[in-house]
């Protein structure tokens, strides 16, 4: 009958029973069941009935187990819940027992050393000894029953719940029992279970481990021989970041019991670097433990305490300066860090992006998030010396090059004795300099907060500011000729709070002397991540009403150097023809390039770009020679020594003559919006020179045949510019009544890409977006309509990405890094596209219109929720929603940091609604005879490039070089 019950429940299936129920009713139940059963025993135990009637708890005991290996899995749990409580119960007795068994013993032998025995006495105290003794071994006997008929069964059950209550109870028997229970027959479980595939399960085995660790952790000698590997590869490697916590404890445990080795010790300690904010948090005192050691030692090496006395003398709170004992700390502190700084670059080394990436964006030139940056964050508050960032400057200020010439020989020795002692080696200033560039930001940031609150004095803040700007200079003096230290120091400036030198005028000297540093080190340096920190802290001063005119002071003259480096170029051949200069020169060009473009986005360079020059070798504006060196991009011949060169140089000129154009479009914006006058002749130049510029990037993404970086950022350029217009065009009709009849000028401006660019063009660059995409991320495209060109079997583009991937070449993280890079390029120029149809600038008319948004559309549910998203604007409905949105104030705006050219734009960019502007393409036949393709012919033919006219009423653009009779018409008119 029960049988037959039985195997109706589990026919029925059940799976919410009390133990797991969530229901209010049955949140009490496990205590109750379990306290019910713990009771029983121990009743059974002060009535003695279960060492009287064995059958009683023979009886319970055949019950529970046969329960607990039920397939049904509520009776299976619940039975094995029974069981555990009453083994508790049980060990909890047995430490009665022992502790009654060792109570008598001394009773009996207190009595048999006395003089006058007390027989009876002793022989009373026997018996209840031997009783004692008989009970204990019946309750150590249904102990051993409990622990072989259900623990060892069900500690490996496939429910893993029922497996953590094993491991809990275990726990807890060792803890109450070690006489028995801390033996390797049981002890052998937990580490066992150290490998369960459940992270919840580990976790309660390293959090009873913990606790037993420190307790017996010198009794376990053994155990943790066995199984300490496993549980360093659980702090270091385990998937889930609660169980690295709870293994980084334990382990830390057995380091101050001494029982890690050195290899053991560098393993933990690494996890300084970790990725994981909770793990770095976990693991601070293990470092920290790890400095003071290293501190000890080095002061035991130095001649101890009473030496270091004699080499330092008495610490001066405010003398940070000059020899003092925390240095011994922070050479301690560095010398660990780049030990493991190196070993984890040996372990996993990081290759710096392409200079061809950071160009186009793909990559920043700056990365502030470091190993070290990210370590500081959390020993921040755990080590003083490095939250007192001001000693931290004073040791790397310090000279540490020993004198010679010392007059005392005593002074000397002392000298010497500091030099070996705490002076810095190798990579160690480097590091420190990056603690210190962490240690500022998170005093300052601390500052900021504290300046928020009421009626607390700011003098404290303010001196912390001056102290920082007068540190920065000296610091640049000594790291500025390295460009990995110069970096960092530059850094240091971002952290400034500028509104300390706007309310202490008679500190402006100061910050003066600080931006002089500043560009000295913009103007010696030519790495890219220096040049990106320096225009930062350029673009930081600019920000401050107070200290712009002090940063345009500076700017001015930086630009004076860069353009006059450019024009030397022009003097020196036509800058317009690719492969003419050779590899040092092709760097040097594209260093005065860089400093262009970071410039340019710093400041508004309408001026200085247009103005022309009275050297007849090149008198033309520098940003006509900037739309010319565009045309560099254009590819006949593959070269590959250079071909890198040439496309990074083609990417910053791309880059100023973009910021060129921001600027312009900013002036005639603010011009249109206070209804100002703007010159037509002004108007015709910008056209001629928007022409040139975008004939040039045709050339250059239409002479490429594989996506290439250049040939997606020319891309993105293109459609940038259009939707810049496409703004000033929206500001035109939104501020101005009869627009086009106030500012007819402004009408050239406002034409839409190409028509025939979009087939020729335009679909393949996005199909082969997607299809690299699509294969890096190994989604499935989505086939195309019957009115759609077919997919192109031709993969040749992607062959060596398949080869590394199939031939196991690249790890994972590499696999992981190309995929991110594919994502990124497809979603970056599908945001260019939708931003230029949204601005009618793009996909608007001719005969195709339509044709790409429709194919944007295509696999927009098949690539991931970020391209969903961009693609997502084209739906005309979804969009007049947000714009709704936005209006009512529920959208959320972004302001940019650039300048407020970039800022304006970006936004009406954004809220820009579609407009179809008329088609005023004739369509042209094209021609039979085959030509070339790429070359100007195919382009014209295709309609990508304009037919050459004349056009007497705009200004004279520079001639084409000679020998060449068909550049002309790809310069420009």
């Amino acid at each position: 009958m029960h049988s037959n019950r039985l195997l109706t429940l589990s026919q029925e299936g059940i799976t919410d029973y009390p133990l797991v129920s969530r229901s209010r009713g049955t949140k009490s139940f496990r205590d109750l069941l379990v306290s019910f059963f713990r009771s029983l025993v121990n009743v059974m135990h002060e009535t003695e009935i279960m060492y009287k009637d064995s059958d009683l708890m023979e009886n319970i005991t055949r019950w529970v187990a046969s329960m607990s290996s039920s397939t049904l899995r509520p009776f299976r749990h619940t039975a094995t819940t029974v069981v555990l409580a009453m083994e508790t119960a049980l060990v909890e007795v047995a430490k009665k027992l022992d502790d009654r068994v060792t109570k008598m013993t001394q009773q009996g032998e207190s009595e048999k050393a006395r003089k006058g025995k007390n027989k009876e006495k002793l022989a009373a105290i026997q018996r209840n000894l031997d009783e004692a003794n008989k009970n204990r071994e019946t309750c150590q006997g249904m102990i051993r029953d409990f622990f072989d008929t259900v623990f060892v069964h069900r500690y490996r059950d496939i429910d893993p719940k029922i497996r953590t209550e094993c491991v809990d109870a275990l726990g807890a028997w060792i803890w109450l029992l070690p006489s028995i229970f801390m033996q390797p027959e049981y002890l052998r479980y937990l580490g066992w279970m150290l490998s369960d595939t459940v992270a919840a399960t580990r976790h309660e085995v390293l959090k009873q481990l913990g606790r037993i660790f420190k307790r017996d952790a010198d009794k376990l000698g053994h155990f943790i021989d066995r199984f300490r590997e496993r549980l360093v590869e659980m702090a270091t490697k385990d998937l889930d970041v609660g169980v690295r916590v709870v293994a980084i404890s334990v382990i830390e445990t057995l380091k101050s019991t001494g029982m890690l080795e050195p290899n053991e010790i560098d393993a933990i300690g690494k996890l300084i670097f970790d990725s994981e904010l909770r793990v770095r948090k976990a693991v601070v005192d293990f470092f920290a433990g790890c400095v003071n050691d290293s501190i000890e030692s080095k002061v035991e090496d130095m001649g101890g305490d009473d030496a270091i006395d004699e080499i330092f003398g008495e610490d001066q709170e405010d003398e940070y300066y000059a020899p003092r004992r925390d240095w011994i700390s922070i050479k301690c502190l560095a010398e660990i860090l780049a030990v493991y700084d190196n070993q984890f670059e040996d372990e996993q080394p990081t290759e710096p992006p392409r200079p061809l990436d950071i160009a186009v964006d793909l990559y920043s030139a700056a990365t502030p998030d470091t190993r070290i940056s990210m370590a500081t964050q959390v020993l921040y508050e755990k080590i003083d010396h490095i939250r007192n960032w001001e000693i931290l400057a004073g040791y790397l200020l310090y000279d540490h090059t020993t004198n010679t010439s010392s007059s005392k020989s005593k002074a000397r020795s002392n000298e010497t004795a500091l030099k070996d002692a705490v002076a810095p080696e190798g990579r160690e200033e480097a590091i420190l300099l990056e603690m210190l560039c962490s240690a500022v930001k998170l005093s300052l940031s601390h500052s900021a907060e504290v300046k928020k609150k009421p009626r607390l004095e700011t003098d404290a803040q303010e001196e912390t500011g001056v102290n920082l700007a007068t540190v920065i200079p000296k610091l640049l003096k000594k790291f500025g000729a390295e460009p990995s230290t110069a970096t960092l120091v530059l850094r240091l400036e971002h952290s400034l709070d500028l509104d300390v030198f706007q309310q202490l005028h008679q500190d402006s000297t100061t910050y003066t002397r600080l931006l002089d540093e500043v560009c000295t080190q913009f103007n010696r340096h030519v790495d890219r991540s220096v040049i990106s920190e320096a225009a930062q802290s350029l673009l930081h001063a600019r920000q401050y009403e107070e200290l712009a005119e002090l940063a345009d002071s500076r700017i001015w003259v930086l630009w004076e150097n860069v353009i006059n480096s450019l024009r030397n170029f022009d003097k020196s051949g036509e800058l317009s023809m690719r492969g003419d200069l050779d590899a040092e020169l092709l760097a040097d060009l594209i260093n005065v390039l860089m400093k262009i473009s970071k410039l340019a986005a710093i400041s508004d360079c309408v001026d200085v770009l247009s103005a022309a020059s009275q050297d007849e070798d090149s008198s033309s504006p520098a940003i006509e020679i900037l739309a010319r060196i565009v045309h560099r991009g254009k590819i006949a011949t593959v070269d590959e020594e250079l071909d890198d060169l040439e496309d990074e140089a083609v990417a910053y000129a791309i880059k100023g003559c973009h910021f060129y154009f921001m600027w312009k479009v900013r002036s005639f914006t603010l011009a249109v919006q206070s209804g100002a006058t703007i010159p037509g002749s002004e108007v015709d130049h910008l056209n001629v020179l928007r022409k040139t510029y975008q004939t040039n990037l045709i050339s250059t993404l239409s002479s490429r045949g594989t996506n290439d970086d250049l040939r997606l950022f020319s891309t993105g350029a293109l459609c940038d510019l259009h939707v810049l217009f496409s703004a000033l065009r929206k500001t035109l009709e939104l501020t101005t009544p009869n627009a086009s009849q106030k500012y007819p000028a402004l009408e050239p401006l406002f034409e839409e890409i190409p028509p025939a660019l979009v087939t020729a063009e335009l679909i393949e660059i996005f199909d082969s977006a997607e299809r690299a995409y699509a294969r890096r991320a190994k989604k499935t495209l989505n086939e195309p309509a019957d009115d759609e060109d077919p997919l192109d079997d031709d993969d040749d583009e992607f062959e060596d990405d398949a080869g590394d991937e199939g031939g196991g070449e690249l790890t994972r993280d590499e696999r992981l890094g190309r995929e991110l890079k594919a994502e990124r390029a497809l979603c970056e120029l599908a945001s260019k596209y939708v931003l230029a149809i949204l601005g009618g600038m793009l996909d608007a008319s001719g005969p195709s219109a339509g044709r790409l948004r429709k194919r944007m559309r295509r696999n927009a549910n098949k690539l991931g929720t970020s391209f969903k998203e961009i693609v997502g604007f084209l739906d005309e409905e979804k969009l007049a929603e947000r714009i709704a949105r936005g209006t009512a104030g529920k959208g959320k705006k972004k302001r940019s940091r650039k300048p407020a050219a970039s800022g304006e734009k970006e936004r009406e960019k954004k809220k820009s609604e579609e407009v179809v502007v008329e088609d005023d393409s004739d369509d042209e036949e094209e021609a039979e005879n085959p030509v070339e393709e790429g070359t100007d012919e195919d382009l014209r033919r295709r309609e990508l490039l304009e037919e050459e006219r004349v056009d007497d009423d705009v200004a004279e653009t520079p001639p084409p070089p000679a020998g060449d009779g068909d550049e002309d018409s790809v310069l420009g008119d």
